[in-house]
Formats: structure tokens, sequence, C-alpha cells
């Protein structure tokens, strides 16, 4: 996708978007930024950067793209880069964000712990853990150690000792995100929706036939199709739609593109297609949509004093 230009893009919140080093790694606690915004994190995504949450105490409610997912205590949140999201914290919510550059996961000491599914996705991943696992207890552990190692060596010094607690962060995160995701449906029909989801987020707008989509996956229409319900509950061209739709409300929420413009770029050969595939999934036509939605793309504001 082209880049949108009015979408508020970031190093860390709130900080004008810079050039990441590629060993930029950073880690505070949630009340330490989101205190300063009154607890209202607003829509923003990273080029650059993921992140890994660890809400500990307190609630959030977490608006990714068009979902919205409400959060408590002892939860996981993995935030892909280019993600669009938004988070809005009960007061005195507490945790920890870890942000780290996209290429310190291609790091050659971080093997195949920088090669975290969750961050391969599109989408936000979220998982609940069990507050009395062994699991959260080593999270918190590791994610303290990292913050207490990176005050004393600073963000440009990662030593190997840093590296390798990073490397059983990701770990740690990753097994407990794929849990939660391949226990939405059963495995082998869990496993081929979710290739499925991961080859529509990247082929969306290439007007594949469904045909093509079970050719590149190695199955056929039947099986996919029972797949998809299985999992989501749609047919694998509803998954497609739903990707469509979701894609068009991204650009017309965040880019000052015409629906014209909007329309090409997402395989539409005629603007008229778009605008009946618009207005027949929603209700609303572009313009009104766009409309409805211009308040979401307003600017942070930090709280004074």
């Amino acid at each position: 996708m082209e880049k949108r230009a009015d979408l508020a893009r970031y190093g860390l919140y709130g900080e004008n978007e810079r050039l990441i080093v590629p060993e930029f790694l950073h880690i505070e606690q949630i009340s330490a930024r989101a205190s300063l915004y009154e607890w209202d994190i607003s829509a923003h995504s990273h080029s650059t950067l993921h992140q890994i949450i660890l809400l500990d105490e307190g609630s959030a409610v977490l608006h990714a793209d068009e979902r919205e997912v409400g959060l408590g205590p002892n939860m996981l949140i993995a935030i892909p880069s280019h993600c669009i999201h938004a988070l809005h914290f009960s007061p005195k919510a507490e945790g920890w964000v870890l942000s780290a550059a996209t290429d310190l996961l291609h790091h050659p000491r971080l093997a195949r712990a920088g090669d975290m599914a969750a961050f391969r996705r599109a989408h936000a991943g979220v998982a609940q853990l069990d507050p009395e696992g062994r699991e959260i207890a080593r999270l918190r552990w590791t994610m303290a150690q990292i913050a207490a190692d990176l005050e004393l060596a600073g963000p440009a010094q990662l030593s190997n000792h840093l590296l390798a607690e990073f490397g059983l962060l990701l770990t740690l995160a990753d097994d407990l995100l794929e849990q939660e995701e391949a226990g939405s449906a059963l495995s082998r029909q869990g496993a081929l929706a979710r290739e499925f989801r991961a080859l529509v987020d990247r082929e969306f707008a290439g007007n594949w036939p469904i045909a093509r989509y079970a050719r590149e996956l190695g199955t056929t229409e039947p099986t996919l199709t029972r797949a998809c319900r299985a999992a989501f509950g749609k047919a694998p061209g509803e998954v497609i739609h739903a990707r469509l739709l979701l894609e068009a409300m991204r650009y017309l929420t965040y880019s000052s593109a015409s629906i014209s413009q909007i329309s090409g770029r997402l395989g539409f050969a005629d603007p008229a297609y778009f605008a009946r595939f618009f207005k027949g999934k929603t209700g609303r036509t572009a313009s009104e949509f766009r409309q409805e939605r211009a308040w979401v793309s307003a600017a942070p504001h930090r709280k004074a004093g």
C-alpha cells in the first residue's frame, strides 16, 4: 500500500517519526507515556517498529483497524509494524510496552527467535494469560530485566546478554500468542484458514479467483471453504470482501486519496463498481463514511503541565 500522508506515524508515540536505527530497543511502563495523554492513545502506526504490550493492572480498549477488543489484567498484545491502532486505557493502568526496530528481529544472535509469527500478520494479536501461570511470571521478570539492563547500558549498546533476554521474550510471547491463535479453530483447518487469511492480506487487491487461492495453498476449493467456515464462519469470498472493505475503510479514514484513486488501488476496474460494493457492505456511501470517521485521525492532545 502507498503511504497515507495524513495518518499519524511515530517512532515512539507522540514523537516525530524518525529513522530508527537497526538495533533500536526501548521499554517503558504503560503509565510513563499514557498518563501524559490522559490515558488516550489515538490512532497511529509505526513504520519501523514492532511492539509487545503486557497489561498487568487496569483495563483498556484496543482499536486495531476495524476491530475493537476489550483488554483486562494479564493480557499480552502484539502490535506489528504498520498496524493502525489506538488504545484507551483506564486511569492508572500499568504494565510494560516494549518497542523494537523491525530490523532488530533479523539480528544474527536472535536466530529463530526473531521470526515471530505475530509480527508477520497484518493484525494485532491478543492473548489472555493465566495470572498464576509460570508464563506470565517469566514475561514480567524478563521485561523488568530488559528495562533494568537498558537503563544501565543505554539503547545504543545491546550486549549479548540483552539480546539473549530479548530473544527469550520473543519466544515466550510468540508461543503464548500462537496458542491463542491456534485455539480459535481445529488445528488442521485452523492452520489452512490462517494461511489463507495471510495470503489474502498480501493479494486482496489482485482480483484472484478462489481457485487460485486454493492452488497457491496446495488445496482444493471445497477444503478451503470448509476451513474458512470452521475458523471464521465465512466462505472464502466473504473473507476476501471483508479484507477489501477493511482496506477501503482505512483509506477513507486515514488518507486524502480520492474515491476514484482508492477504487483503483483496491483493484476495481470502475469506481462505480467500488461504490456499489462499499454501499452494499456498509449501507453508506464512501463519502458518508469518510465524513463520519473524520474524528479518528485527529492529532493527539498532550496533557499540559
